[in-house]
């Protein structure tokens, strides 16, 4: 399972029941929002705590969204920004792109677009990560796989790596967190890099 509650995202629109709206959705896919309808106040907030991703209206009374990210990119340019708009169009998706927002949604958004935008964001910053136990259990079931693909048996792959049948079951049971000695061990074992063993993990 994806560890997202340390990923802190601002939503900036001014329409207070997109706040509420997008706030809790993120909520619901475990992240930590922080909703404002005054960009202003947004800024400001932006400047006391560190926000990774940023969701901004692109059409607001008091301040066109495109220069909310400029001032959001200075602030930290680190921090992912994504445009939400209900007038898409190429100019604007191609300016806000310009100004230093990664993303933009069109405007009203399917709720999975919108988790998948911010998901993405934050997959390129490497920022979600999975929890140790899920990631033991994809970790064990990604040898065993390469194990039965090679038509090896628990006492061959034992025989070749110096662990116990009974560690490298543990392992593929996702029970024990491979080392990342018996995890070059295991990986040599089957003609492999760490890496390749691990890839997309």
């Amino acid at each position: 399972m994806a560890v997202r509650h340390h990923i802190k995202v601002l939503v900036i629109d001014d329409d207070p029941s997109i706040c509420k709206t997008v706030g809790l959705l993120l909520e619901d896919h475990g992240y930590a929002p922080v909703t404002f309808t005054d960009p202003g106040d947004a800024l400001e907030a932006a400047k006391k705590e560190s926000f990774q991703v940023a969701l901004v209206d692109l059409r607001m009374p008091v301040m066109e969204g495109v220069d909310v990210v400029e001032q959001l990119k200075r602030i930290d340019d680190r921090m992912s920004c994504i445009v939400m708009t209900a007038y898409p169009d190429l100019d604007s998706a191609t300016e806000t792109m310009r100004r230093g927002s990664c993303d933009y949604i069109a405007k009203p958004f399917k709720q999975e677009d919108l988790i998948n935008a911010v998901d993405r964001a934050c997959q390129r910053m490497g920022i979600i990560y999975t929890n140790e136990a899920e990631l033991n259990r994809l970790i064990g079931q990604r040898i065993r796989a390469q194990r039965l693909s090679q038509n090896m048996t628990l006492r061959q792959l034992s025989d070749r790596t110096d662990l116990t049948t009974s560690q490298l079951s543990q392992v593929e049971l996702g029970k024990n967190a491979a080392s990342i000695w018996a995890l070059a061990r295991i990986s040599n074992s089957f003609g492999l890099q760490v890496s390749e063993l691990l890839a997309g993990l």
